[in-house]
């Protein structure tokens, strides 16, 4: 019988571990890595829980999950492709929830080696709300090479100068974040589509006063698959950095936000509703003729 205690739209699971440390990565057809980046997680931090976010995976990444005999493991299966940045809120929203300390995020292709968590988590105990886990920092390294190379260390260079933000690294998502340090960030202004989300995170972290650091990390080639960039991510990463200079730069962040708990009245998360990003918003209001919020559910994806 599996181990895995798996959360799927319908139900969810009791925290298994209060005050501890949750290591977070989502999956969309990762058959070729799920299992070692589980085992290798386990090994490196024993004692953390693992959340596995999966969008319905087509090529058996499901199968292998719930064959794991890891008893820390939560695998919560949405109904399709939801995107990687819903994923990582819901992470959030489930460490929240279950009252953990600690989180780390990172990507579930071995690009980001389980080995550096705790040097990441060990700079989050240093005064520090979220550390990054940085290639371009003194002593990080990358593995891409040619265009690829060119095209990440451009987009970080632009969002060091254009934001003023004195980091190095804004485009990764291997970072560990004092849970209790999350509510000061407002919710709302991260429902950002595709990898943008990543750089939104970094914006909102800085505007909201929480304290961030980076630690030098070796980004690795993914071990098997394929990449899940899409060939237009680049351009849209270039119009959500212009709009975050201009938010950087002239907005003042809401202090008087509140992220709620919403429960969900189809799949019944007690958690994972959200109101759309404002461009989202925009469009659902344009087309159902009505100004009111639009809602939805980060784990299922149902609208209201």
């Amino acid at each position: 019988m599996s181990a895995v205690a798996s959360v799927d739209p319908v139900t969810d699971t009791p925290p298994r571990q209060r005050g501890g440390t949750l290591i977070f990565f989502a999956t969309y057809n990762e058959a070729g890595n799920v299992a070692s980046m589980v085992d290798r997680i386990s090994l490196v931090v024993p004692h953390a829980d693992i959340l596995v976010v999966d969008d319905s995976s087509k090529d058996g990444t499901l199968d292998i999950l719930r064959g794991l005999p890891c008893p820390r493991l939560t695998v919560v299966v949405r109904p399709g492709k939801l995107g990687l940045g819903t994923a990582h809120l819901l992470a959030w929203k489930y460490a929240i929830h279950h009252g953990y300390e600690a989180l780390v995020t990172m990507d579930g292709d071995h690009s980001h080696d389980p080995a550096d968590i705790p040097r990441l988590l060990a700079r989050l105990h240093e005064n520090v709300d979220v550390v990054i886990g940085s290639r371009y920092t003194e002593g990080g390294a990358c593995d891409y090479t040619g265009y690829r190379l060119r095209v990440s260390q451009a987009a970080n260079i632009s969002a060091r100068q254009l934001l003023r933000i004195p980091l190095s690294e804004f485009t990764t998502s291997f970072r560990a974040f004092r849970v209790n340090a999350l509510d000061r960030i407002d919710f709302d202004t991260l429902m950002v589509g595709g990898y943008s989300f990543f750089l939104t995170v970094i914006v909102q972290a800085h505007l909201h006063g929480l304290r961030l650091a980076e630690v030098p990390i070796h980004f690795h080639e993914r071990n098997a698959g394929v990449s899940k960039i899409p060939p237009l991510e680049v351009f849209r990463g270039i119009a959500n950095l212009l709009r975050l200079g201009v938010v950087c730069h002239l907005k003042r962040p809401s202090l008087d936000h509140k992220n709620l708990e919403r429960a969900c009245q189809v799949c019944g998360c007690a958690y994972s509703v959200m109101p759309m990003g404002e461009s989202q918003k925009r469009t659902a209001q344009h087309v159902a003729g009505t100004q009111a919020a639009t809602l939805v559910c980060l784990n299922c994806g149902a609208q209201s």
